[in-house]
């Protein structure tokens, strides 16, 4: 089983609740790339429109479907990467992703975005995941 452990320098310090600097992760299991993940529901229709807490929780359970998929969950997360469409969102994305994935460390950017493929999808995250 795979253990990771949070890296943290004193040399580098982002004012961001939860920020995690880095992940360390000892044997190694299976990596998983996931392409990013937006709020689609099964029909192919967007979850949550004008919602940006609404549509990372669907998100992130899309992604642990994902991950399910390959053997794993959630907790397998080692670095995500997050598209907003507006950083004025960003509060609302970490308060829902702390709600679902806790105190999990886990690395992550998160970047604007001038658009997603679809105009109603406000966010997309891509993950890696270690799994075993």
């Amino acid at each position: 089983m795979s253990s990771r452990s949070a890296i943290a320098t004193d040399s580098y310090h982002v004012p961001s609740e939860g920020f995690v600097q880095g992940v360390k992760v000892s044997n190694i299991g299976e990596m998983v790339f996931v392409s990013g993940v937006t709020a689609r529901r099964e029909d192919g229709s967007i979850d949550s429109v004008g919602d940006a807490a609404g549509q990372t929780r669907r998100i992130l359970r899309n992604l642990e479907a994902v991950l399910e998929k390959a053997g794993g969950g959630l907790d397998d997360l080692v670095h995500t990467v997050t598209y907003l469409t507006d950083m004025g969102l960003l509060d609302s994305v970490q308060e829902a992703k702390a709600e679902i994935l806790g105190d999990l460390p886990c690395a992550s950017t998160t970047v604007e975005v001038s658009r997603l493929v679809d105009p109603d999808q406000l966010l997309e995250i891509e993950a890696i995941a270690v799994i075993g």
